[in-house]
């Protein structure tokens, strides 16, 4: 069979072209299979491997996420294996506007602006009494606001009891020579009703009693409050009037919580009001702070007093300013640059030209448009003032930590309330587990045992060295040694474990160390339950009901006697034994 000369060219080409497309699909395939080993080596040269839906999980080998199920990946060498360092495009950075500023020490200026009213000085309120029965005949004072002087006639009464007594005196008057004693009863009991020697005489001289008597004030001050009218019966004692001295005043200032380190005893108050068609100003000293917060407003008020020249009225709203600028020089960041997460206060560093790190701050006091920082930066650090918001999104996303995530490396645990952990019901997993995962759990107890000795004591540089110890057996213990279910349930008492331990090891406060010992020690008895150790003795899982504000809160102990943690020597035998563990 004879073929044509141009179908058998067509033929070699066909074949030619088959063998080029071979090559490259084949090849290539190879090549890339090449370079994604290569690519994987490289990710896993730090030998960690995490999952992409909970980057807090890291493992030593290849396995399987214990919280969702997928596949680890690797994690990548290099800064990004830093989970507090977010690395951005030059492009990322430009379309996000981030804008830094390189942070150093000033002078602080600590000054106060504090909303006010002026008051009465409670010292100064009096209230004027009539000191014999009658009726009121007619009211020479009888509005609010009128000025009183002491001695000025206030009422004209009508008292027979009195119109009784002046007839006594008038009577025992002509038996002076006789019966002096009878005459000077009868002039006491006229004093006795705040009667003056005047007028004594003046009805000894008259002969004649008076209908009506005058009643005279015995305050200089306004009337702020009347209390009578003009007909009124009146028993002895009954009050008319409350007069208020307001030659001296009272400036009450709003000083919130955030604020009181800046307020003290002795300072000057600037304080500035408006009255009379005009600017007023006072200047005078906080002579008293309150002792207590309102509950409601959260406001401790401070008192300053002054003489007033006539100018200030009670109720008025005044503006107090305490100056108080220091030669000190501290260590300021601008407000821009702090991002708040009710716990904590987080800034970003610009480390290099594409890179940021992530800083937990200690603040202190406000100081104009700065915070003044405690710990966490230093001088010359160049902070993030504009797009720290871009950043930690970004942060977030990429499973770094940021604002919504705690940082481990700069921790502040007094800013942090505490919160009970719940905890899945222990399970008895000790026949998944292998033997030295037991002994690990047990060099663990021992440690731990040996910081609840401390609890007791409460001293808090101790306490924070052995919570050292049990946070470096808690790290020697090998997941991997527990599989499946019993890896899970591992994993879910490893997390407040691991936080309770990191807030007891960076803190001296002996209370908020005995806080977290309640979730150590809540999440530790349910591992030991769950898991077993390899202890000869038994454990005792004891139990005082008045910790953690009357929640109650076990603890371990080698010992069945009650010696408490919580409390130290205040209720050292506080408690019950609530279970023996025996393994």
């Amino acid at each position: 069979m004879e073929f044509k000369r141009s179908t058998i060219i067509g033929m070699i080409v066909t074949l030619g072209m088959g063998l080029i497309i071979g090559a490259i699909i084949f090849g290539g395939s190879s090549n890339a299979e090449i370079a994604h080993d290569d690519h994987q080596h490289e990710l896993n040269e730090n030998g960690e491997w995490t999952c992409s839906m909970h980057p807090q999980v890291r493992q030593s080998e290849p396995g399987s996420c214990p919280f969702c199920g997928m596949d680890l990946i690797p994690v990548e060498s290099g800064d990004d294996a830093d989970p507090t360092v977010l690395k951005m495009s030059n492009e990322a950075v430009q379309l996000a506007n981030i804008q830094t500023t390189i942070i150093g020490t000033s002078k602080v200026n600590n000054g106060l602006i504090l909303n006010g009213k002026i008051k009465v000085d409670d010292r100064r309120v009096n209230t004027q009494t009539t000191h014999f029965p009658g009726r009121i005949e007619e009211l020479y004072k009888n509005f609010e606001g009128e000025q009183v002087n002491k001695g000025d006639r206030i009422a004209s009464v009508f008292s027979p009891e009195l119109l009784a007594a002046q007839e006594e005196l008038i009577e025992a008057k002509k038996l002076e020579r006789t019966n002096p004693v009878l005459l000077d009863a009868a002039r006491k009991k006229l004093k006795y009703w705040k009667l003056s020697d005047h007028q004594i005489r003046e009805i000894e001289n008259s002969r004649e009693a008076k209908r009506n008597f005058d009643l005279h004030a015995d305050f200089d001050g306004v009337i702020t409050k009347k209390m009578v009218n003009n007909g009124d019966h009146l028993h002895e004692g009954d009050a008319l009037f409350e007069i208020t001295d307001l030659s001296r005043l009272w400036m009450i200032l709003e000083v919130y919580e955030k604020d009181l380190g800046k307020v003290k005893l002795g300072d000057e108050v600037k304080f500035v009001g408006s009255g009379n068609g005009g600017t007023l100003y006072m200047d005078a000293p906080i002579s008293f702070i309150s002792p207590e917060v309102n509950p409601q407003t959260r406001i401790v008020e401070a008192r300053a007093e002054f003489n007033n020249n006539g100018h200030w009225k009670p109720d008025m709203l005044v503006k107090g300013i305490i100056s108080s600028s220091s030669n000190d020089q501290e260590l300021v960041v601008p407000k821009s640059a702090v991002l708040w997460t009710g716990k904590r206060s987080i800034v970003y560093v610009k480390t290099d030209d594409l890179s940021f790190q992530l800083r937990e701050v200690e603040l202190g006091p406000e100081s104009d448009d700065n915070y003044i920082i405690r710990e966490g930066l230093s001088e010359g650090d160049e902070v993030v003032t504009n797009g720290a918001f871009t950043i930690d999104a970004e942060a977030q996303l990429q499973g770094k930590n940021s604002m919504m995530n705690q940082v481990i490396t700069v921790d502040h645990p007094e800013n942090s309330r505490f919160e009970e952990v719940e905890l899945p019901e222990f399970k008895d997993f000790q026949n998944q587990v292998d033997p030295k995962f037991q002994k690990q759990l047990e060099d663990l107890s021992m440690e731990y045992i040996a910081l609840k000795d401390l609890m007791v004591e409460g001293k808090g540089t101790p306490i924070r060295k052995a919570g050292i110890k049990v946070k470096e057996a808690l790290s020697k213990v090998d997941m991997n040694l527990a599989k499946g279910e019993a890896h899970l349930h591992w994993m879910t008492l490893l997390n407040p474990m691991t936080e309770s331990l990191r807030i007891i090891t960076s803190t001296g406060d002996r209370d908020l160390q005995r806080l977290q010992f309640i979730n150590l020690s809540k999440a530790l008895i349910n591992a030991i339950q769950s898991f077993g150790t390899s202890f000869d003795s038994p454990l005792y899982v004891q139990f005082c009901p008045m910790a953690n504000n009357d929640k109650g809160a076990t603890w371990v102990s080698l010992e069945e006697e009650i010696i408490n943690p919580y409390f130290g020597d205040a209720m050292l035998h506080c408690g019950n034994v609530e279970a023996i563990l025996n393994n």
